[in-house]
C-alpha cells in the first residue's frame, strides 16, 4: 500500500511522521513522509498514494482534496486519554487516529475490541449521576471550519439560549476551548474558561454535557456524566444526540460503556507503539474492515 505522511516541520509532528512510516514500513507498505505545503493545500497534480495521512483538523483542504479523489485518509490529533494509572500524562503520550473522519464514530461500535488496553490504562468508570448544571463545551474555530459550522461563539450562543429559554431550568456553564484565546462570555450561561482550569472541577455537579465536537466527552463519560452530541464528537454511539433531550440524556449501560472504551483505545497509540509496527496493523486493520 502507498502511504503518504503530510507533516509540517513542527518537531512533534516529525516525530509522528517518523514513527508511524517506520512502523508502517516493517509490514512491508510504501510508506514516505512529504512536507505540508505552504497554504494548506496541493496546487497542481495531487501526490499518488492510497492513503493520505494528516495531524489535526487545520490540513481541511487537503482533506477534501484527497477525498474527491476517492483516497483514504488518517487523521492523527492529541489521544483520548489524557491520564493514566491515576496520573495525569503528557499532552502527546498517546496520538488518536481516524479513518476517513475526523473521530471514529463512524465505525467504532462495530469494532468489538478487547478490554486489555483499555484495563492497562486503569481508569474508573463512575457511575452516572445527576447534578445541577448542564456544561456546553464549544470546539476550535478550525474544528467549526472543519465542519462548515458557524463562528464558535455564534454556535454557542444559539444554543444556550435555547436552553435558557426552551428546555432546562438548570445553571448553563460555557466552556470553551481552553486553548482558544479569542473565547467571550456568552448572556444567559457562567464562563469557565482559561488554561488554568479543569474540566474535572466542573463534572462532579453536572447533569450533562453538550457539545459538537469537544474531546471534553471522553472526561465526562468516565466521570458518570452523560452527554448530548450534536456533531461527531467520540462519545456519539453511547450519547444522546438531540438537544431537546437535557433533561433525560441516554444513559448506555455499564457493558456499552466499556466497550466504547475498549474500542478507543485500539484508536489511540504511542510512539512506541506506531514505530513497532503494532499501530498500523490495526490501523490497516481498520481500514480494510470498515472503509472498503
Amino acid at each position: 500500500m502507498r502511504i503518504l505522511f503530510i507533516r509540517s516541520d513542527k518537531p512533534r509532528e516529525r516525530l509522528l511522521a517518523e514513527a508511524f512510516v517506520a512502523g508502517a514500513r516493517k509490514h512491508g507498505e510504501d510508506a514516505a513522509e512529504v512536507e505540508r505545503p505552504e497554504g494548506g493545500e496541493f496546487s497542481g497534480d495531487l501526490p499518488t498514494c492510497e492513503l493520505a495521512c494528516f495531524v489535526g483538523v487545520k490540513s481541511v483542504r487537503m482533506f477534501r482534496q484527497f477525498w474527491a479523489r476517492g483516497t483514504h485518509t488518517a487523521m492523527f490529533d492529541k489521544g483520548y486519554v489524557r491520564e493514566a494509572n491515576g496520573e495525569r500524562v503528557k499532552g502527546w503520550k498517546y496520538w488518536r487516529v481516524s479513518l476517513d473522519g475526523h473521530h471514529p464514530t463512524r465505525y467504532l461500535e462495530k469494532m468489538q475490541m478487547p478490554p486489555d488496553r483499555w484495563n492497562k490504562l486503569r481508569l474508573k468508570m463512575k457511575p452516572w449521576h445527576s447534578g445541577k448544571t448542564v456544561i456546553f463545551a464549544g470546539s476550535s474555530v478550525k474544528y467549526h471550519e472543519f465542519y462548515e459550522l458557524d463562528h464558535p461563539t455564534t454556535f454557542a450562543e444559539k444554543y444556550i439560549k435555547r436552553l435558557h429559554k426552551e428546555l432546562t431550568e438548570r445553571r448553563v456553564i460555557y466552556r470553551p476551548k481552553p486553548s482558544w484565546d479569542e473565547a467571550t462570555p456568552i448572556a444567559c450561561s457562567d464562563f469557565s474558561f482559561g488554561k488554568g482550569t479543569s474540566i474535572y472541577e466542573l463534572l462532579p455537579n453536572a447533569h450533562c454535557l453538550i457539545t459538537h465536537g469537544s474531546n471534553a466527552v471522553f472526561e465526562a463519560v468516565l466521570e458518570g456524566v452523560p452527554c448530548i452530541v450534536m456533531g461527531d464528537a467520540v462519545a456519539k454511539p453511547i450519547s444522546s444526540t438531540q438537544i431537546e433531550e437535557v433533561e433525560a440524556p441516554k444513559l448506555a449501560s455499564d457493558d456499552e460503556r466499556v466497550q466504547w472504551a475498549s474500542n478507543l483505545a485500539y484508536c489511540q497509540w504511542t510512539l512506541d507503539e506506531l514505530a513497532s509496527g503494532e499501530g498500523w496493523s490495526h490501523i490497516k486493520d481498520q481500514l480494510l474492515k470498515y472503509c472498503a
